[in-house]
């Protein structure tokens, strides 16, 4: 399965001052118990959750990959967000210093979605994004991942029901609902690109892929913007992103898409940064969402295939 960890990396150790800490993320921690490194950075944190280790120069918290949608910085600190997942082959990167964002990389199944900012020094001797991560930890903390005994001392604490919860901190675009394919591609379950290669008939990748859609179609949520932005969903689009891929490879299935749309627009699925969709745009993506039949309606699509080959394929939501 791989390593499928998220959370933050900061220049300092806040182990005396972590209200301070939580006061300038707007964070409310209630303190539940010691646990083991091993444990802190285990696979999947549940939401809620908030593993923190200290090291001599630094403060490593792991929480949910879905918080990790957002990057979090200090004023006066340097920090990484970061979300790692091997099972999807995704990695998301964002460096600050002194609340700036210095790096911003997203990559998926090694196509780089986002790549902004000022390369890294780490990147002159890691160009892979999970070797970018684990060294960029090292030189935020001042330790080597690996260098850290799994048996060291960690604090597990948990966000707060009284004040600001988790699910406010981390609020979707909508709350997620839960739609089960036949193999249960929901937010909670994430499906390796191994098992939709060898466990996934034609048919079920189909239906994976119709039940994401109606859920995007029932909740209007943008399936052309990035898989981690829809935070609350995310792993729900990861999905949906390693099932896009899983049926390209399947030559036999271009026609059951070209039924429920024009190529071009499934070419586009979870490619685009939200921070450069504007309002206007996002209305016209969620037209093109509305007009993706799952009806098997081929006199549609063949009308939309035409109307959509006179445009460059970046513009076919217009």
């Amino acid at each position: 399965m791989g390593f499928n960890i998220s959370g933050i990396a900061i220049d300092k150790n806040y182990e005396s001052e972590f209200s301070k800490l939580q006061n300038e993320f707007g964070w409310t921690l209630e303190k539940q118990s010691e646990i083991s490194f091993e444990t802190a950075s285990s696979n999947w944190k549940d939401e809620g959750i908030c593993d923190v280790y200290f090291s001599e120069k630094g403060t490593l918290m792991f929480i949910s990959m879905d918080m990790c949608a957002d990057s979090w910085s200090l004023k006066t600190s340097k920090t990484l967000t970061f979300a790692l997942s091997e099972t999807s082959m995704a990695f998301s990167i964002s460096y600050c210093e002194n609340g700036v964002e210095k790096r911003s990389i997203m990559e998926v199944e090694g196509n780089r979605m986002t790549d902004e900012g000022e390369k890294l020094k780490v990147e002159s001797k890691s160009e892979d994004a999970s070797e970018i991560i684990w060294n960029q930890i090292e030189e935020v903390i001042g330790k080597r991942f690996w260098d850290i005994d799994p048996s060291e001392k960690a604090t597990r604490y948990i966000f707060s029901k009284d004040k600001k919860s988790i699910q406010e901190t981390t609020k979707a675009v909508v709350d997620e609902v839960d739609t089960e394919s036949s193999n249960g591609a929901t937010k909670d379950k994430p499906i390796s690109k191994e098992d939709l290669k060898n466990n996934y008939t034609n048919q079920q990748l189909i239906k994976s892929f119709d039940d994401i859609i109606k859920f995007s179609q029932d909740n209007q949520i943008n399936i052309f913007l990035h898989p981690w932005a829809h935070k609350n969903n995310s792993r729900k689009f990861m999905n949906l992103f390693s099932i896009i891929s899983e049926i390209k490879s399947r030559p036999k299935l271009s026609g059951e898409i070209t039924k429920r749309m024009p190529q071009a627009r499934f070419d586009m699925i979870c490619r685009f940064d939200p921070e450069k969709v504007d309002p206007k745009t996002n209305a016209k993506m969620l037209a093109e969402l509305n007009k993706i039949n799952l009806k098997n309606s081929h006199t549609s699509t063949e009308r939309k295939t035409k109307v959509t080959e006179s445009k460059k394929w970046w513009e076919f939501w217009k």
